[in-house]
Parts: C-alpha cells; structure tokens; sequence
C-alpha cells in the first residue's frame, strides 16, 4: 500500500503526531486508532507491548521523562511519523540514535 499521500502533512497546533499516527494508521489498517490513542496517553486505555516491532504497529519514544512522548508506525520496516519539520519516512536505526526508549505497541 502506498503512503505517499501522507508525505506532505504539516505540523500545526491542531495536527500532530497524534494525528498523523491516527490517520496513517487508518489509511494502512482500515481501523480508527484516535480514541484508543487519546485513552493510552491519558493513562486510561491500554496496548500490548511488544519486544520487537511488526509492520504496522505503533511506536511511542521518548528521551526522558520531563520531555513529551512522540509517536509514529513501523511500517514495512521504516518508521513513519511527523515532526515540526515534516513528515519523515526513516529507518528505525536513526530513532534508536536519537531518543533514549524506544517501545513498540499494537
């Protein structure tokens, strides 16, 4: 499945990772992730933790506990997620370099 129509989102106060993970999420999967996401990160709902990623599946990474907690997809073995920057479409490698926890979700 093609997700080069997700490529050109922005970041604004209105549209973020969030966001971006639900509607890429629904794109890939058919499924709505947007109150399952909203629950989780307000400490309500749950996923199920996973050792290692699988294509799709949801990742959360963080560099420590006082800065907010940043989600994207693994898919087809690439992370995608949007930043302030843009949308970056990047292999999982670089976010290990860049943030300290690293988790995987479905």
């Amino acid at each position: 499945m093609s997700i080069d129509n997700l490529l050109d989102r922005t970041w604004s106060k209105q549209y973020t990772c969030n966001e971006f993970a639900c509607e890429a999420w629904k794109q890939i999967t058919g499924k709505d992730l947007s109150k399952r996401l909203n629950n989780f990160l307000n400490g309500k709902g749950k996923f199920k933790q996973l050792s290692e990623p699988i294509s799709p599946c949801i990742v959360f990474f963080t560099n420590n506990n006082r800065s907010s907690t940043h989600v994207g997809l693994f898919y087809c073995g690439k992370l995608l997620h949007l930043t302030p920057q843009g949308v970056h479409y990047i292999p999982l490698e670089m976010v290990r370099m860049n943030f300290r926890e690293v988790r995987f979700y479905i």
